[in-house]
C-alpha cells in the first residue's frame, strides 16, 4: 500500500477485508509512529470488565475489523463505507488524554468529547475529504449516546441535530461495531440498545426534519490564515470545513482558542500543498 499519511492508503484501506491486518503492518514496520493518535492507543489501557480484549489499540483492531463486515453486510455505498470505517478507527482517540485510574478502575471520562479535535487532526492530516470529516466527528462525539437510557423524544430529535450531517444510521452502526469489538464477549446489540436504536429510528421517520444545530459563526476565516502568513490557496476551503466541523463538536469556544487549535492543526497537519509564505502582517 502507499504513505499512511496520504488519503489514497486510508481510501484502500476501507476496503480491506480485515482493516486489522493493515494496521498490525504499521505497527510492526514501526510506521504507526507517523501518527501519534493512533499510536497512542498501544499505551492506553481500559477496565477488563468491560473490555476483556485488552488495551485501547486492541479494542480498536477489533472494532474496525465489525466495521468492515457490518458494511459489507448493510451493502454500504463507498463514501458510506469509508466514513463507518474512519469513525471506527478514531472513535476512541479521545481515550489516552482522559484514562485515569479511579477507584480500583480504569475510566475514560468525557473521551467522545475529548477524542473530537483529535480526530479533526488526524482526518485533516491523512488529507480525508472533507465531507467525511464533517460526518465522521459528530459520530466519534456521539458514539456513547446509547449509554443514556433516559433519552426521550425530544432528547433524540436534540440527537440528529447534533449528528448532522451524519445519518443516525451509521451511529446505529458505529455502536454496534464499537459493542462487537470486544471479544470474547458477544457481538450485535444487546437488548437495550436495540431498543434505543428502535425509538431514535421511529423518531427520525415521524419528526419533520430536523435543521442542523444552531451555531456561532465561524470564529476561524481565512483572514486568519493569512495572518499567519500563509497565501489564498485552494487548500484553505478543507482547513476552514474541518476547523467549522470542529467547533461546532465543542473543541474551542472563542477566537484565542480557535486560533490555538488552527496552529496546532497546522503543525501536526501541515496543508496538502505546502503555500507560499506572505511577509508577516
Amino acid at each position: 500500500m502507499t504513505d499512511p499519511l496520504t488519503w489514497q492508503f486510508w481510501q484502500q484501506w476501507t476496503t480491506a477485508p480485515h482493516p486489522s491486518d493493515v494496521l498490525l503492518s504499521l505497527q510492526h514496520s514501526g510506521q504507526l509512529a507517523l501518527l501519534p493518535e493512533l499510536a497512542a492507543l498501544q499505551e492506553t489501557p481500559q477496565d477488563p470488565h468491560w473490555h476483556p480484549e485488552g488495551n485501547v489499540w486492541v479494542h480498536t483492531l477489533h472494532v474496525c475489523n465489525q466495521a468492515a463486515d457490518i458494511s459489507r453486510r448493510d451493502s454500504l455505498n463507498p463514501q458510506q463505507q469509508e466514513e463507518l470505517l474512519l469513525a471506527a478507527l478514531c472513535h476512541d482517540l479521545g481515550k489516552p488524554a482522559t484514562t485515569a485510574f479511579e477507584q480500583g478502575r480504569w475510566k475514560a471520562p468525557g473521551h467522545p468529547a475529548a477524542g473530537v479535535p483529535v480526530t479533526a487532526q488526524f482526518l485533516q492530516k491523512i488529507q480525508a475529504p472533507a465531507q467525511h470529516i464533517a460526518t465522521v466527528l459528530p459520530l466519534v462525539a456521539e458514539h456513547l449516546v446509547h449509554a443514556n437510557p433516559a433519552l426521550g423524544h425530544k432528547a433524540i430529535r436534540r440527537l440528529l441535530a447534533r449528528l448532522h450531517p451524519a445519518p443516525l444510521t451509521q451511529l446505529i452502526r458505529l455502536i454496534e461495531a464499537d459493542l462487537g469489538g470486544r471479544p470474547p464477549l458477544p457481538a450485535g446489540l444487546p437488548p437495550a440498545v436495540k431498543k434505543f436504536a428502535a425509538a431514535a429510528l421511529t423518531v427520525a421517520a415521524t419528526s419533520p426534519p430536523q435543521p442542523p444545530a444552531e451555531v456561532p459563526p465561524p470564529l476561524i476565516l481565512g483572514r486568519h490564515l493569512i495572518k499567519l502568513g500563509y497565501q489564498p490557496a485552494p487548500w484553505f476551503k478543507q482547513i476552514l470545513k474541518t476547523c467549522e466541523t470542529a467547533q461546532r463538536q465543542g473543541a474551542f469556544q472563542n477566537e484565542n482558542q480557535a486560533l490555538s487549535w488552527l496552529r496546532q492543526l497546522l503543525e501536526t497537519s501541515p496543508p496538502n500543498s505546502q503555500p507560499s509564505i506572505l511577509p508577516p502582517q
